[in-house]
Protein backbone atom coordinates (compact mmCIF):
# COMPACT_ATOMS: atom_id res chain seq x y z
CA UNK A 1 0.00 0.00 0.00
CA UNK A 2 3.01 2.38 1.26
CA UNK A 3 4.88 1.53 -1.97
CA UNK A 4 1.59 2.50 -3.80
CA UNK A 5 1.48 6.02 -2.55
CA UNK A 6 4.84 6.45 -3.58
CA UNK A 7 4.48 5.40 -6.54
CA UNK A 8 1.21 8.23 -7.06
CA UNK A 9 3.19 11.02 -5.81
CA UNK A 10 6.06 10.48 -7.99
CA UNK A 11 3.80 10.34 -11.27
CA UNK A 12 1.91 13.57 -9.40
CA UNK A 13 5.23 15.29 -9.56
CA UNK A 14 5.76 16.14 -13.15
CA UNK A 15 2.29 17.32 -13.32
CA UNK A 16 2.68 19.94 -10.18
CA UNK A 17 5.87 21.18 -11.84
CA UNK A 18 4.37 22.31 -15.49
CA UNK A 19 1.57 24.21 -13.78
CA UNK A 20 4.00 26.12 -11.72
CA UNK A 21 6.94 26.12 -14.54
CA UNK A 22 8.71 29.65 -14.90
CA UNK A 23 7.24 31.18 -18.16
CA UNK A 24 4.90 28.63 -19.45
CA UNK A 25 4.20 28.52 -22.87
CA UNK A 26 6.78 28.65 -25.71
CA UNK A 27 10.24 28.78 -24.16
CA UNK A 28 12.17 29.07 -27.65
CA UNK A 29 9.92 32.16 -28.62
CA UNK A 30 11.32 33.58 -25.36
CA UNK A 31 15.07 32.09 -26.28
CA UNK A 32 14.57 33.89 -29.45
CA UNK A 33 14.10 37.42 -28.72
CA UNK A 34 16.58 37.64 -25.78
CA UNK A 35 19.07 36.29 -28.51
CA UNK A 36 17.71 39.19 -30.78
CA UNK A 37 18.05 42.15 -28.00
CA UNK A 38 22.02 40.81 -27.58
CA UNK A 39 22.97 40.99 -30.68
CA UNK A 40 20.84 44.27 -30.61
CA UNK A 41 23.20 45.81 -28.15
CA UNK A 42 26.25 45.10 -30.05
CA UNK A 43 25.07 46.31 -33.88
CA UNK A 44 23.52 49.08 -32.45
CA UNK A 45 26.62 50.14 -30.37
CA UNK A 46 28.76 50.19 -33.03
CA UNK A 47 26.79 51.00 -35.79
CA UNK A 48 26.01 54.04 -34.18
CA UNK A 49 29.60 55.34 -32.83
CA UNK A 50 30.47 57.62 -35.60
CA UNK A 51 27.88 60.34 -33.37
CA UNK A 52 31.03 59.87 -31.45
CA UNK A 53 33.02 61.45 -33.78
CA UNK A 54 30.49 64.60 -34.14
CA UNK A 55 29.32 65.76 -31.06
CA UNK A 56 30.52 62.65 -28.37
CA UNK A 57 26.83 61.23 -27.76
CA UNK A 58 27.53 57.58 -28.48
CA UNK A 59 27.36 56.57 -24.55
CA UNK A 60 24.09 58.02 -23.72
CA UNK A 61 22.54 56.98 -27.04
CA UNK A 62 23.76 53.30 -26.23
CA UNK A 63 22.27 54.06 -22.44
CA UNK A 64 19.21 55.15 -24.08
CA UNK A 65 18.55 51.79 -26.34
CA UNK A 66 19.43 49.71 -22.84
CA UNK A 67 16.66 52.02 -21.60
CA UNK A 68 14.36 50.85 -24.85
CA UNK A 69 14.85 47.43 -24.68
CA UNK A 70 13.77 47.32 -21.11
CA UNK A 71 10.89 48.94 -21.63
CA UNK A 72 10.11 47.04 -24.60
CA UNK A 73 10.53 43.60 -22.25
CA UNK A 74 8.39 45.58 -19.99
CA UNK A 75 5.54 45.81 -22.63
CA UNK A 76 6.44 42.24 -23.72
CA UNK A 77 5.35 40.93 -19.88
CA UNK A 78 2.22 42.96 -20.02
CA UNK A 79 0.76 41.76 -23.10
CA UNK A 80 2.09 38.05 -22.38
CA UNK A 81 -0.14 38.30 -19.25
CA UNK A 82 -3.32 39.76 -21.55
CA UNK A 83 -6.06 36.66 -22.18
CA UNK A 84 -7.17 36.19 -25.87
CA UNK A 85 -11.06 36.62 -24.69
CA UNK A 86 -9.82 40.25 -23.08
CA UNK A 87 -8.01 40.91 -26.27
CA UNK A 88 -11.14 39.98 -28.21
CA UNK A 89 -13.22 41.88 -26.32
CA UNK A 90 -11.49 45.34 -26.66
CA UNK A 91 -10.24 44.80 -30.07
CA UNK A 92 -12.58 47.06 -31.77
CA UNK A 93 -12.34 49.72 -28.96
CA UNK A 94 -8.78 49.90 -29.24
CA UNK A 95 -8.51 49.84 -32.97
CA UNK A 96 -10.43 53.08 -32.85
CA UNK A 97 -8.57 54.65 -30.37
CA UNK A 98 -5.44 53.69 -32.47
CA UNK A 99 -7.03 55.25 -35.46
CA UNK A 100 -7.63 58.40 -34.45
CA UNK A 101 -3.89 58.55 -32.98
CA UNK A 102 -2.54 57.80 -36.55
CA UNK A 103 -4.71 61.29 -37.23
CA UNK A 104 -3.47 63.41 -34.99
CA UNK A 105 -0.16 63.86 -36.96
CA UNK A 106 -2.11 65.08 -39.59
CA UNK A 107 -3.09 68.33 -37.60
CA UNK A 108 0.12 68.94 -36.80
CA UNK A 109 3.38 70.92 -38.39
CA UNK A 110 5.42 67.60 -41.14
CA UNK A 111 8.31 66.80 -39.66
CA UNK A 112 11.32 65.58 -42.09
CA UNK A 113 8.45 66.39 -44.68
CA UNK A 114 6.10 64.03 -43.26
CA UNK A 115 2.92 63.34 -40.85
CA UNK A 116 4.47 60.08 -38.98
CA UNK A 117 5.28 60.96 -35.83
CA UNK A 118 3.57 62.19 -32.24
CA UNK A 119 5.37 63.92 -30.09
CA UNK A 120 5.18 62.02 -26.91
CA UNK A 121 7.45 65.03 -25.09
CA UNK A 122 9.67 62.13 -23.95
CA UNK A 123 9.83 60.44 -27.19
CA UNK A 124 8.55 60.76 -30.84
CA UNK A 125 6.00 58.13 -31.56
CA UNK A 126 4.83 56.77 -34.66
CA UNK A 127 1.12 55.70 -34.36
CA UNK A 128 0.88 53.96 -37.81
CA UNK A 129 3.24 51.00 -36.12
CA UNK A 130 0.60 50.11 -33.23
CA UNK A 131 -2.02 50.94 -35.90
CA UNK A 132 -0.80 47.85 -37.87
CA UNK A 133 -0.63 45.56 -34.90
CA UNK A 134 -4.29 46.31 -33.94
CA UNK A 135 -5.11 45.53 -37.67
CA UNK A 136 -4.35 42.54 -37.26
CA UNK A 137 -6.17 41.73 -34.17
CA UNK A 138 -9.23 43.35 -35.79
CA UNK A 139 -9.25 41.63 -38.77
CA UNK A 140 -8.57 38.28 -36.96
CA UNK A 141 -11.62 38.67 -34.78
CA UNK A 142 -14.02 39.78 -38.06
CA UNK A 143 -12.27 36.66 -39.91
CA UNK A 144 -13.04 34.44 -36.79
CA UNK A 145 -16.56 35.58 -36.89
CA UNK A 146 -17.33 35.01 -40.11
CA UNK A 147 -15.84 31.61 -40.34
CA UNK A 148 -19.19 29.80 -40.86
CA UNK A 149 -19.44 30.84 -44.40
CA UNK A 150 -15.93 31.78 -45.25
CA UNK A 151 -15.82 29.54 -48.23
CA UNK A 152 -18.63 31.68 -49.72
CA UNK A 153 -17.85 35.09 -48.83
CA UNK A 154 -17.33 37.36 -51.32
CA UNK A 155 -14.70 40.59 -51.57
CA UNK A 156 -16.53 42.49 -54.28
CA UNK A 157 -19.86 43.32 -55.23
CA UNK A 158 -21.20 40.79 -57.88
CA UNK A 159 -22.51 43.55 -59.94
CA UNK A 160 -20.90 46.78 -60.93
CA UNK A 161 -24.86 48.41 -61.05
CA UNK A 162 -24.57 50.64 -57.38
CA UNK A 163 -28.75 50.76 -57.73
CA UNK A 164 -28.72 47.11 -56.85
CA UNK A 165 -26.29 47.61 -53.87
CA UNK A 166 -28.65 48.62 -51.20
CA UNK A 167 -31.82 46.11 -51.80
CA UNK A 168 -31.85 41.96 -51.75
CA UNK A 169 -28.76 39.84 -51.99
CA UNK A 170 -26.83 42.42 -52.99
CA UNK A 171 -27.15 44.39 -49.47
CA UNK A 172 -26.24 41.53 -47.42
CA UNK A 173 -22.90 40.45 -49.99
CA UNK A 174 -21.65 44.33 -49.22
CA UNK A 175 -23.21 45.12 -45.51
CA UNK A 176 -22.96 41.26 -44.18
CA UNK A 177 -19.57 39.83 -45.88
CA UNK A 178 -17.46 43.13 -47.80
CA UNK A 179 -17.45 45.99 -45.16
CA UNK A 180 -16.70 43.48 -41.82
CA UNK A 181 -13.86 41.51 -43.38
CA UNK A 182 -12.15 44.54 -45.48
CA UNK A 183 -12.76 47.88 -43.34
CA UNK A 184 -10.06 47.24 -41.37
CA UNK A 185 -7.82 46.73 -44.29
CA UNK A 186 -9.44 49.59 -45.72
CA UNK A 187 -8.80 52.35 -42.93
CA UNK A 188 -6.04 51.71 -42.11
CA UNK A 189 -4.23 51.84 -45.32
CA UNK A 190 -6.31 54.97 -46.35
CA UNK A 191 -5.05 56.77 -43.06
CA UNK A 192 -1.09 55.19 -43.72
CA UNK A 193 -0.39 55.43 -47.78
CA UNK A 194 -0.21 59.54 -47.92
CA UNK A 195 2.50 59.64 -45.50
CA UNK A 196 4.51 56.21 -45.31
CA UNK A 197 3.77 54.34 -48.32
CA UNK A 198 5.77 51.56 -47.39
CA UNK A 199 3.68 50.63 -44.28
CA UNK A 200 0.57 50.74 -46.24
CA UNK A 201 1.76 48.12 -48.39
CA UNK A 202 3.13 46.16 -45.89
CA UNK A 203 0.15 45.75 -43.86
CA UNK A 204 -2.10 45.57 -46.82
CA UNK A 205 0.24 42.28 -48.15
CA UNK A 206 0.09 40.74 -44.44
CA UNK A 207 -3.15 41.11 -44.18
CA UNK A 208 -4.05 39.45 -47.54
CA UNK A 209 -2.24 36.34 -46.61
CA UNK A 210 -4.20 36.59 -43.91
CA UNK A 211 -7.41 36.07 -45.97
CA UNK A 212 -5.63 33.41 -47.74
CA UNK A 213 -4.77 31.64 -44.47
CA UNK A 214 -8.42 31.97 -43.13
CA UNK A 215 -9.72 30.46 -46.25
CA UNK A 216 -11.41 33.37 -48.87
CA UNK A 217 -11.82 31.68 -52.15
CA UNK A 218 -8.52 32.24 -54.59
CA UNK A 219 -11.00 34.13 -57.25
CA UNK A 220 -12.13 36.31 -54.54
CA UNK A 221 -8.80 36.90 -53.79
CA UNK A 222 -7.93 37.99 -57.61
CA UNK A 223 -10.17 40.05 -58.08
CA UNK A 224 -9.62 41.97 -54.68
CA UNK A 225 -5.97 42.65 -54.91
CA UNK A 226 -6.61 43.79 -58.60
CA UNK A 227 -8.97 46.37 -57.32
CA UNK A 228 -6.86 47.22 -54.51
CA UNK A 229 -3.80 48.11 -56.40
CA UNK A 230 -6.15 50.60 -58.90
CA UNK A 231 -7.45 52.15 -55.74
CA UNK A 232 -4.23 52.21 -53.42
CA UNK A 233 -2.07 53.47 -57.00
CA UNK A 234 -4.49 56.46 -57.43
CA UNK A 235 -4.49 57.51 -53.40
CA UNK A 236 -0.76 57.46 -53.72
CA UNK A 237 -0.77 59.94 -57.05
CA UNK A 238 -3.24 62.00 -55.78
CA UNK A 239 -2.99 62.29 -51.76
CA UNK A 240 0.45 60.28 -50.80
CA UNK A 241 3.48 60.48 -51.96
CA UNK A 242 3.95 59.45 -55.49
CA UNK A 243 6.78 61.68 -56.61
CA UNK A 244 8.98 60.26 -53.66
CA UNK A 245 7.74 56.54 -54.88
CA UNK A 246 8.72 57.47 -58.13
CA UNK A 247 12.02 58.63 -57.07
CA UNK A 248 12.96 55.82 -55.28
CA UNK A 249 12.52 53.35 -57.49
CA UNK A 250 14.34 55.19 -60.31
CA UNK A 251 17.46 54.97 -57.75
CA UNK A 252 16.86 51.81 -57.38
CA UNK A 253 17.24 51.02 -60.60
CA UNK A 254 19.50 52.75 -61.62
CA UNK A 255 17.85 55.67 -63.84
CA UNK A 256 18.05 58.15 -61.05
CA UNK A 257 21.66 59.04 -60.31
CA UNK A 258 23.49 62.15 -58.50
CA UNK A 259 26.37 64.22 -60.16
CA UNK A 260 28.97 62.11 -62.65
CA UNK A 261 26.39 59.88 -63.14
CA UNK A 262 27.25 57.64 -60.08
CA UNK A 263 25.64 56.23 -57.29
CA UNK A 264 28.03 57.78 -54.90
CA UNK A 265 26.02 59.70 -51.82
CA UNK A 266 23.32 57.37 -51.94
CA UNK A 267 22.43 55.27 -49.04
CA UNK A 268 21.76 52.32 -51.30
CA UNK A 269 25.04 52.48 -52.84
CA UNK A 270 26.91 52.79 -49.29
CA UNK A 271 24.93 49.82 -47.85
CA UNK A 272 26.16 47.56 -51.08
CA UNK A 273 29.74 48.58 -50.13
CA UNK A 274 29.42 47.94 -46.47
CA UNK A 275 28.14 44.09 -47.53
CA UNK A 276 30.99 43.92 -49.98
CA UNK A 277 33.49 44.84 -47.28
CA UNK A 278 32.24 42.27 -45.17
CA UNK A 279 32.29 39.13 -47.37
CA UNK A 280 31.72 36.05 -45.22
CA UNK A 281 33.45 36.58 -42.22
CA UNK A 282 33.56 40.08 -41.69
CA UNK A 283 35.96 43.56 -40.94
CA UNK A 284 35.73 43.13 -37.07
CA UNK A 285 33.41 44.48 -34.89
CA UNK A 286 33.61 48.53 -34.84
CA UNK A 287 35.78 48.41 -37.95
CA UNK A 288 32.96 49.80 -40.57
CA UNK A 289 34.05 51.97 -42.68
CA UNK A 290 30.62 53.03 -43.94
CA UNK A 291 28.83 53.58 -40.88
CA UNK A 292 29.96 57.30 -41.59
CA UNK A 293 28.53 57.41 -44.81
CA UNK A 294 25.04 55.87 -44.42
CA UNK A 295 22.16 58.53 -42.71
CA UNK A 296 21.02 56.09 -40.72
CA UNK A 297 23.09 53.53 -39.97
CA UNK A 298 21.58 52.60 -36.45
CA UNK A 299 18.30 51.92 -38.09
CA UNK A 300 17.94 52.06 -41.69
CA UNK A 301 20.49 50.05 -43.17
CA UNK A 302 21.58 48.39 -39.80
CA UNK A 303 21.55 45.33 -41.45
CA UNK A 304 24.01 46.35 -43.90
CA UNK A 305 26.55 47.32 -41.27
CA UNK A 306 26.38 43.64 -39.66
CA UNK A 307 27.25 42.12 -42.28
CA UNK A 308 30.16 44.73 -43.38
CA UNK A 309 31.59 44.10 -39.04
CA UNK A 310 30.31 40.27 -38.54
CA UNK A 311 29.99 39.30 -42.18
CA UNK A 312 27.47 37.13 -44.28
CA UNK A 313 27.79 33.84 -41.92
CA UNK A 314 27.10 35.33 -38.85
CA UNK A 315 24.66 38.05 -40.52
CA UNK A 316 22.76 34.88 -41.26
CA UNK A 317 21.61 33.83 -37.84
CA UNK A 318 19.56 36.94 -37.68
CA UNK A 319 18.04 35.57 -40.66
CA UNK A 320 17.77 31.89 -39.08
CA UNK A 321 16.56 33.67 -35.86
CA UNK A 322 13.23 35.63 -37.54
CA UNK A 323 12.59 32.17 -39.73
CA UNK A 324 12.80 30.39 -36.26
CA UNK A 325 10.22 32.94 -35.00
CA UNK A 326 8.14 32.20 -37.52
CA UNK A 327 8.10 29.36 -37.71
CA UNK A 328 7.01 28.65 -33.97
CA UNK A 329 4.27 31.15 -34.49
CA UNK A 330 3.34 28.62 -37.36
CA UNK A 331 3.11 25.72 -34.33
CA UNK A 332 1.29 27.43 -31.85
CA UNK A 333 -1.47 28.54 -34.43
CA UNK A 334 -1.33 24.56 -35.40
CA UNK A 335 -2.38 23.66 -31.78
CA UNK A 336 -4.76 26.61 -31.85
CA UNK A 337 -8.27 25.23 -31.01
CA UNK A 338 -9.65 29.16 -31.47
CA UNK A 339 -9.76 30.33 -35.05
CA UNK A 340 -9.52 34.03 -33.56
CA UNK A 341 -6.14 33.44 -31.35
CA UNK A 342 -4.36 31.15 -34.11
CA UNK A 343 -5.02 34.09 -36.74
CA UNK A 344 -4.21 36.46 -34.80
CA UNK A 345 -0.63 34.55 -33.68
CA UNK A 346 0.30 33.63 -37.43
CA UNK A 347 -0.69 37.54 -38.54
CA UNK A 348 1.42 38.88 -35.91
CA UNK A 349 4.31 36.95 -36.78
CA UNK A 350 4.37 37.28 -40.39
CA UNK A 351 4.29 41.12 -39.45
CA UNK A 352 7.25 40.89 -37.18
CA UNK A 353 9.30 38.80 -39.75
CA UNK A 354 8.17 39.91 -43.11
CA UNK A 355 9.02 43.47 -41.45
CA UNK A 356 12.27 42.21 -40.64
CA UNK A 357 12.88 40.88 -44.28
CA UNK A 358 12.14 43.73 -46.02
CA UNK A 359 14.73 45.87 -44.04
CA UNK A 360 16.98 42.85 -44.91
CA UNK A 361 15.92 42.90 -48.54
CA UNK A 362 16.56 46.75 -48.92
CA UNK A 363 20.24 46.40 -47.32
CA UNK A 364 20.99 43.86 -50.11
CA UNK A 365 19.48 46.04 -52.86
CA UNK A 366 16.65 43.40 -54.00
CA UNK A 367 13.95 46.27 -52.83
CA UNK A 368 14.25 50.08 -53.43
CA UNK A 369 14.68 52.22 -49.92
CA UNK A 370 11.57 51.62 -47.86
CA UNK A 371 12.67 52.82 -44.17
CA UNK A 372 11.54 49.75 -42.68
CA UNK A 373 13.60 49.08 -39.36
CA UNK A 374 15.06 45.27 -38.32
CA UNK A 375 12.68 44.35 -35.55
CA UNK A 376 14.15 43.94 -31.89
CA UNK A 377 17.78 44.91 -33.57
CA UNK A 378 17.13 48.54 -34.88
CA UNK A 379 17.73 51.55 -32.47
CA UNK A 380 14.02 53.33 -32.69
CA UNK A 381 11.82 53.21 -30.01
CA UNK A 382 8.41 52.95 -31.80
CA UNK A 383 9.92 50.02 -33.56
CA UNK A 384 11.02 48.34 -30.37
CA UNK A 385 7.70 48.63 -28.48
CA UNK A 386 5.90 47.25 -30.94
CA UNK A 387 7.45 44.44 -32.28
CA UNK A 388 7.82 44.01 -28.20
CA UNK A 389 3.85 43.62 -27.57
CA UNK A 390 3.01 41.69 -31.03
CA UNK A 391 5.35 38.99 -29.75
CA UNK A 392 4.14 39.40 -25.99
CA UNK A 393 0.99 38.68 -27.56
CA UNK A 394 1.98 35.64 -29.68
CA UNK A 395 3.50 34.11 -26.15
CA UNK A 396 0.18 34.64 -24.59
CA UNK A 397 -1.54 32.60 -27.12
CA UNK A 398 0.99 30.45 -26.39
CA UNK A 399 0.94 30.26 -22.85
CA UNK A 400 -2.87 29.72 -22.85
CA UNK A 401 -2.44 26.86 -25.53
CA UNK A 402 -0.26 25.09 -22.66
CA UNK A 403 -2.45 25.81 -19.83
CA UNK A 404 -5.33 24.67 -21.87
CA UNK A 405 -7.81 28.09 -21.19
CA UNK A 406 -7.99 29.11 -25.28
CA UNK A 407 -11.37 28.52 -25.33
CA UNK A 408 -14.09 31.80 -25.90
CA UNK A 409 -16.94 31.67 -23.38
CA UNK A 410 -19.93 31.23 -25.94
CA UNK A 411 -18.13 28.05 -27.09
CA UNK A 412 -16.86 26.25 -23.77
CA UNK A 413 -18.23 22.54 -24.23
CA UNK A 414 -17.84 22.36 -28.04
CA UNK A 415 -15.15 20.77 -30.82
CA UNK A 416 -14.95 23.38 -32.72
CA UNK A 417 -14.06 26.97 -31.70
CA UNK A 418 -14.33 30.16 -33.97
Amino acid sequence: MKQKEEENIVQEVPSILVKRRLLPGDRVLWAIVVMLFAISLVAVYTASSKLGFTDGTIDREFQRHIVTIAVSLVCMFGCYFIGAKVMRMFTRVVYAGVFLMTLIPYFQAPINGAHRWLDLGFFMFQPSELLKITTIMLLAAQLSSKHHMIKKIHLLPTTFDVRKWFVGRERSIIFDEIIPILYPIALTCAVILPDATSSAIHIFTVSFVMLFIAGIRFSELAKFIIVAAFVGLTMLFTVGRGDTVVSRIKSWVGVENTEGGKDEGKDAYYSRMAIQNGGIFGVGAGRSMMRTKLMHPESDYLFAIVVEEFGLLLSSVIILLYLWLFFRSLRIFEKCEWLYAGLLAVGLALLVTSQGFLHISVALGILPETGQNLPFLTHGRTGMFCASIAVGLILSISRQVEQGTLVPPSQQGKNKHI
